[in-house]
């Protein structure tokens, strides 16, 4: 038997999705809720939280629970995920090109760099220790023009590459860490990226002023020199990349594979049937 407070949550849910409660509305007070469904306060507290977790609805306090918009039916802002230069001649995405650095909480705008423990994945990716300390660019970026645009980025470096290229210790110049990278190594970098969902720390939620609820979108991006010999590349970083996922969503182009060049064989079963 579904608890009370899950069957209530049901019902509202399916108000904010039916557009019964339209984004930038109150849901209906408590004690009217109450009165409905003949239940305590304290089961529509419990049946409002599981919708606030959700994100469906942020607290006002005294001005009530108000619908937000949800991914679900909100037109976010899509990230196409490629590299550009933009026009001061550093590698960038096409939305971002006009995103700067912006002031942390302090008030300063610097990079942070800093010596600390990877994250698990990241750690993995490059190869080290879980209690290996590396070098780590920290940024926080954004639109000067919309205050909620913005992202966190942290680049984790491998000891091996901070001991050849000193600058990425410090101030990297004109171009960025990544000219650096290539004028040292002589050759183009790649990049690859995956990208993963979950519930943001409160620091994340404070640097992205993320509203009540809202998931945390992460983007891994592993920057690589392709092999010269052998089967695996030289990775040269690990940048951990993470947006409000209330704002943004993601695109990119799926390719054919070789077995799906075009024009197609045709078929030859009925697939629910082949072995």
């Amino acid at each position: 038997m579904v608890a009370q407070y899950r069957a209530i949550a049901d019902d509202l849910r399916k108000g904010i999705t039916s557009g019964r409660y339209p984004p930038g509305t109150k849901l209906p007070r408590q004690q009217d809720i109450g009165a409905e469904y003949g239940v305590s306060d304290i089961t529509v507290r419990k049946a409002v939280e599981v919708l606030r977790k959700e994100g469906l609805v942020e607290s006002r306090g005294r001005g009530g629970h108000v619908v937000r918009d949800h991914p679900d039916h909100a037109r976010l802002i899509t990230r196409n995920r490629q590299i550009e230069r933009d026009h001061l001649g550093y590698y960038s995405g096409p939305e971002v090109q006009h995103w700067r650095a912006l002031p942390w909480n302090e008030g300063e705008h610097a990079t942070r760099i800093e010596q600390a423990l990877p994250p698990a994945d990241v750690a993995a990716a490059l190869g080290v220790p879980l209690d290996a300390p590396l070098t780590v660019r920290r940024r926080l970026i954004g639109d000067p023009d919309q205050p909620d645009h913005r992202q966190l980025a942290d680049s984790w470096l491998p000891t091996w590459v901070t001991d050849g290229i000193p600058a990425l210790t410090g101030q990297t110049g004109a171009g960025g860490m990544y000219d650096r990278v290539e004028e040292w190594s002589g050759r183009a970098l790649e990049w690859r990226e995956e990208v993963s969902v979950r519930m943001p720390a409160p620091d994340e939620v404070r640097h992205l002023r993320m509203p009540d609820g809202a998931p945390l979108l992460r983007a891994v991006r592993v920057t690589y020199l392709p092999p010269e010999s052998g089967p695996d590349p030289l990775i040269i970083e690990v940048q951990d990349i993470r947006m409000s996922g209330a704002l943004w969503s993601l695109a990119y182009p799926l390719q054919r594979a070789p077995s799906a060049t075009w024009p197609p064989l045709p078929a030859t079963s009925d697939y629910y049937k082949a072995p």
